[in-house]
């Protein structure tokens, strides 16, 4: 799988934040240097640059010295925090943030990122709602009690999520292209579609605008985050759908055209590329893409395969329809 897919974000991205929920999870500087030399051993010679940025998986597991040793030598740039069972190949995952009080003293000491996937996982609260009490229940106290540690939400999926981020200095959020496109009347009103079934669920029309209007007005506290998963049909067309959306391939058309439909193309730019650039503290690419709005003649794929024979659905065949992508 990862041989099929790393080539999509490759060669349009300079910069992946690559996520650490393996099977078993990244847990080690050892284990992060392995997985970036793997990926970067399948990345095109076509890519410009590309450069993995990768993360350890808040657990009990970690080693602080190690830690601390992997953000020295530029291996780890982050850590993710996952509560447990919100999301895929999340059971390793905490049930407080507050159990990782000094592993988060070294993330401020060293001025590295906590990156927060921010779903509740209470049963009894609406899956709809469960973004919205993570970050009143579990988050908000974090940043009060430590306002020193950099927090990034992960693919925010709500208007409390924008709230949030817009009350809390220290805060940034990254948003996906499928949920600044995409409502929940696309997920359930027309028949289940597998193919949009993610974690954080993707939520109401209002929660939808609000995230458009963070995106696209410029503000430099939210950025693009694909949050790009690529499950098997086997995985997605089944009694329990995994939870992702492979949107790496056309994320951009995806993008580009919620900000045309907005008037907002003059803020693109600042979201996919140079906002994430300035909240992880990287260089800003050399190289350029342009986008053109124009109807593409040629047809768009709609799914990839593997070598192994898996199938795997391109979120954003349709938008893609619509522009061209050029290196320039």
């Amino acid at each position: 799988m990862l041989a099929a897919v790393v080539g999509y974000t490759a060669r349009r991205f300079r910069y992946a934040m690559v996520m650490p929920n393996l099977m078993p999870p990244i847990t080690t500087s050892a284990a992060a240097r392995a997985y970036r030399d793997r990926i970067l051993r399948h990345a095109p010679e076509t890519a410009h640059g590309f450069r993995p940025i990768m993360a350890l998986y808040c657990s009990p597991l970690i080693d602080l010295d190690d830690l601390r040793a992997g953000i020295d030598d530029g291996i780890i740039a982050a850590v993710k925090y996952y509560p447990a069972g919100a999301t895929t190949n999340s059971e390793a995952g905490g049930t407080s943030l507050s159990a990782f009080r000094d592993l988060f003293e070294v993330l401020v000491e060293t001025e590295t990122r906590l990156l927060v996937h921010a779903e509740s996982t209470n049963a009894s609260i609406d899956i709809f709602a469960r973004e919205a009490a993570f970050l009143e229940d579990e988050l908000a106290p974090l940043c009060s009690e430590m306002p020193e540690l950099r927090v990034t939400v992960e693919h925010v999926s709500t208007r409390a999520g924008v709230d949030f981020v817009s009350e809390h200095p220290q805060a940034a959020a990254s948003i996906t292209p499928h949920h600044l496109a995409r409502e929940r009347s696309h997920l359930l009103a027309d028949g289940m579609r597998p193919d949009l079934y993610c974690k954080p669920i993707i939520n109401s029309a209002d929660d939808q605008a609000a995230l458009v209007t963070a995106a696209t007005t410029g503000n430099p506290a939210f950025f693009m985050g694909t949050d790009s998963a690529p499950h098997p049909t086997t995985a997605k067309y089944g009694p329990k759908a995994k939870a992702g959306v492979f949107n790496a391939a056309y994320g951009l058309e995806v993008v580009a055209d919620v900000f045309a439909n907005t008037g907002a193309l003059d803020n693109l730019a600042a979201f996919v590329s140079e906002n994430g650039c300035e909240v992880y503290g990287v260089e800003h690419p050399e190289h350029r893409l342009e986008l053109m709005a124009e109807d593409v003649d040629i047809e768009r794929a709609t799914t990839l395969t593997t070598d192994d024979g898996d199938d795997v659905v391109l979120f954003g065949a349709e938008e893609a329809t619509r522009w061209s992508v050029r290196a320039i």
